[in-house]
């Protein structure tokens, strides 16, 4: 990445798009899951990339640009989130999003162990939606990002150990949620 935002400083613009190519998946899913809503998730995609781009000549090379990239998205969707906050998330839930069992692979078992699991996904996202949005971005962030703790404190300019105990007040309620459905 430093190679490229360097070459890209040095006058070849459309390295940027390699940037964005790289980063457009995991953006986009992380997004997603935070706001509930592709729609919002594809405007907030763009507001994200357009931020990075506007910024990307005071970026420190030496720093990780996905951490830096994922702050962004993360301060753009709290923003957004505070916004629109009169919006209750159970509004969102019936939302034609990807579900969350789509990220779980299939190893072609039988249909009702597939139901089983379908049924175990739905839950689990459900729960992800009653965690408060800066616990469930540090589980997003660490879980399906695979960003590490201190990547994720950096990302949303949160004390590290404020980040871990996010992180574990999150698995435990997830736990709890979860043992009460299943």
């Amino acid at each position: 990445d430093a190679e490229l935002i360097i070459a890209y400083r040095a006058g070849d613009e459309s390295l940027f798009a390699y940037l964005v190519a790289r980063y457009l998946t995991g953006l986009y899913g992380f997004l997603a899951r935070m706001t509930r809503d592709r729609h919002t998730a594809e405007d907030l995609v763009q507001e994200t990339f357009l931020k990075a781009w506007k910024h990307l000549p005071r970026f420190d090379v030496t720093k990780s640009f996905k951490t830096w990239l994922f702050s962004i998205a993360h301060h753009t969707a709290i923003d957004h989130l505070r916004k629109r906050h009169a919006i209750p998330f159970a509004q969102l839930e019936h939302e034609d999003l990807p579900d969350f069992s789509a990220t779980i692979s299939d190893t072609r078992e039988l249909p009702d162990v597939l139901l089983a699991r379908q049924d175990v996904a739905d839950i689990l996202e459900e729960s992800l939606m009653i965690l408060p949005v800066e616990i469930r971005s540090t589980i997003l962030l660490h879980e399906r990002e695979g960003m590490t703790f201190q990547e994720i404190a950096d990302a949303t300019k949160t004390p590290m150990n404020t980040v871990k105990s996010r992180y574990r007040r999150a698995l435990t309620v997830l736990r709890k949620h979860l043992l009460e459905k299943i």
